[in-house]
């Protein structure tokens, strides 16, 4: 991956389908990664969502069309992907503050979202530990959300906060040697064939028990970074410094589209990654 430079490929191939459906794990491959680990870092390098940056990108294109010609707003409201005008009319107004009626009456001065460019920022590589395993099929068992969208929050919270109610944390540190706590393995769920970017979250240990479901990791090649706390906003930092900074620096072509752990231990975390 050349960090910055596919970054502007990824918004280069949103421009170029705000009016069709956008492929989130068409954008994740041009990042070399899973659509939940390039969302989290879109919105890291942002402060905006990829969900929330398109959403105002096509608001910004149907402001333009409003302004220049003569098509039914109905008509803009659908190329934009809005399934009514009511909804067309409200996301407008919660953007421009006034109806696309009115908007294109009034020729009071336009104000657009701009289509974001990357460059990089970063002048030097904050130091990164880390370490290289070959493991072979790893089975883990644990709890999971229902299937979500990878920036569902809430229902990871509530997963987290059951399963500190019921014991489960409590059990999954009690039978992992070291006390360690697997958590956080997200991958992409495909429907008749096609990814709909969406996915699990699970919290995971080695040992079984009645209620638990299963997950199977393909052998691979990990590559597993120290984080020096449990922060996200510091796990984020480190992925980001991995796919901006190692990756295009290190031996390894590329990560591998498989699920993502997130390791806590007592007082820190760790991120592992496949890559060939």
């Amino acid at each position: 991956m050349n960090s910055y430079n596919d970054l502007n490929k990824l918004i280069e191939e949103i421009e170029n389908n705000l009016k069709n459906e956008i492929d989130y794990q068409r954008l994740a491959k041009i990042l070399g990664t899973s659509t939940y680990t390039m969302q989290r870092i879109f919105t890291f390098l942002t402060g905006i969502t990829i969900t929330e940056y398109i959403r105002k990108r096509r608001l910004s294109k149907a402001a333009e069309e409003l302004r220049k010609t003569n098509h039914k707003i109905i008509d803009i409201a659908i190329q934009y992907h809005y399934d009514s005008p009511v909804s067309f009319s409200n996301a407008f107004k919660k953007m421009y503050g006034e109806s696309p009626a009115n908007f294109r009456k009034r020729k009071t001065r336009m104000t657009i979202y701009p289509k974001l460019e990357f460059h990089s920022a970063i002048k030097s590589m904050e130091t990164l530990s880390y370490r290289i395993e070959e493991k072979q099929e790893q089975i883990y068992y644990g709890k999971a959300t229902k299937i979500i969208s990878g920036t569902d929050k809430k229902s990871i919270q509530t997963l987290y906060a059951e399963a500190k109610r019921d014991g489960t944390i409590d059990f999954l540190k009690k039978h992992h040697e070291g006390n360690i706590l697997y958590y956080g393995i997200y991958e992409d769920i495909y429907q008749n064939g096609e990814c709909q970017k969406m996915g699990r979250y699970y919290l995971v240990g080695k040992t079984p028990k009645k209620e638990f479901v299963k997950v199977n990791i393909p052998k691979a090649k990990w590559a597993c970074f120290a984080v020096q706390n449990r922060k996200q906003k510091d796990i984020l930092k480190v992925y980001q410094n991995i796919y901006f900074n190692w990756l295009p620096n290190s031996e390894y072509t590329k990560i591998l589209e498989y699920p993502q752990l997130e390791i806590y231990y007592p007082n820190y975390s760790e991120i592992c990654i496949a890559v060939q």
